[in-house]
């Protein structure tokens, strides 16, 4: 658990605390975002995170962003925590406001929020010592804007509450029909010899930037990747399990219920070529 400090709010290039209540944004979830490492004022794979938002407005018909604008708020928000060595920034994008219909008629002036807030220290201790999972018995459903990072979190917020009732840092989410998706929070990655597996996300969760960096170069360690749809029994026997970000990076996985984990061969490598 942390505290959020929030330094900085940028709304539309505009320093502010407030959003309109008419923002539908607020009022539907009728936008995406994205989650950003900053290291000394370095945004960290900005073109990944541009690229995953140009996509998701796209699918949601959401136009009319300034993209070079948007790129500018983002490094004027980096250059305020020059300081820190690591911060969070966030940009969220919704639709803008409008009328109480669900109706989108009408709505061309989306509104961009730049923020930044506290990097959580546990991050560090978990990447050093790894974490213990739990299986969720919350289940994810299945959705036709599944790998979009919108705003309708609700999914995410009762998984990281059944997290918050148990002794583990984080859960594995699977969906309606049993099949691993993802944690509450994270991507998840398993090896079981030279072979690295990690859930099909064609139906359900987030296709986060981290993973698919990781997905990218695990062949210059010798692994190859497949995108596979399984139940958790699978995960008894593998040699490894790790699960990513873009704020955490790669975190290894020490434990799983019962069942205790020790190699971090993958993880450990390619943590060290990303970093």
């Amino acid at each position: 658990m942390y505290h959020q400090e929030y330094v900085m709010i940028l709304l539309n290039g505009q320093e502010t605390t407030a959003i309109a209540i008419s923002d539908r944004g607020l009022q539907y979830g009728d936008g995406c975002f994205t989650t950003v490492l900053v290291q000394h004022g370095i945004v960290s794979a900005w073109d990944r995170h541009e690229a995953r938002l140009r996509d998701n407005t796209a699918q949601l018909f959401i136009v009319l962003i300034d993209w070079k604008q948007l790129k500018r708020w983002v490094q004027q928000m980096a250059d305020t925590v020059k300081n820190k060595e690591k911060t969070i920034l966030k940009v969220i994008i919704t639709r803008g406001t409008g009328d109480r219909s669900y109706s989108p008629a009408g709505c061309h002036s989306p509104n961009v929020v730049v923020f930044t807030h506290d990097y959580p220290v546990q991050y560090d201790v978990w990447r050093d010592e790894g974490i213990a999972l739990i299986l969720l018995t919350q289940k994810m459903g299945i959705s036709p804007f599944a790998g979009l990072k919108h705003l309708n979190r609700l999914e995410q917020v009762m998984l990281k509450h059944e997290v918050d009732a148990s002794n583990a840092e984080d859960g594995i989410a699977c969906d309606m029909n049993g099949y691993m998706i993802e944690t509450s929070a994270s991507n998840l990655f398993w090896r079981k010899q030279n072979t690295l597996y990690t859930p099909n996300l064609q139906y359900a969760g987030v296709k986060g930037t981290m993973r698919a960096q990781v997905m990218e170069i695990a062949h210059d360690f010798g692994y190859s990747v497949v995108e596979i749809t399984s139940a958790s029994d699978v995960l008894w026997d593998a040699d490894e399990i790790f699960i990513t970000n873009a704020i955490m990076g790669l975190i290894p996985v020490n434990r799983i219920e019962n069942t205790p984990y020790s190699a971090f061969d993958a993880c450990t490598a390619i943590a060290l070529r990303l970093n």
